[in-house]
């Protein structure tokens, strides 16, 4: 008989937190359509002077004066 509740016990925990992952998984998502801002990839170049990775289309500049990217203070 012990047996028998600890299986159920543990088929109706499986159960729950597949319930709870769904239950999240629908949040998220309901969340990301009320924001109306969807995630995209952008490309990346490297700076040949220091290594960081910037936005290809519209790079920005680090603080190094020898930065090859517009906007260097």
């Amino acid at each position: 008989m012990k047996i028998i509740v600890f299986i159920a016990l543990v088929v109706l925990g499986w159960y729950g937190l597949k319930w709870l992952q769904q239950a999240g998984a629908a949040t998220r998502q309901s969340g990301q359509q009320r924001s109306g801002k969807a995630m995209r990839a952008v490309d990346t170049t490297i700076c040949q002077r220091c290594g960081t990775y910037v936005p290809a289309e519209f790079p920005t500049a680090c603080d190094r004066r020898d930065c090859p990217f517009p906007g260097v203070g």
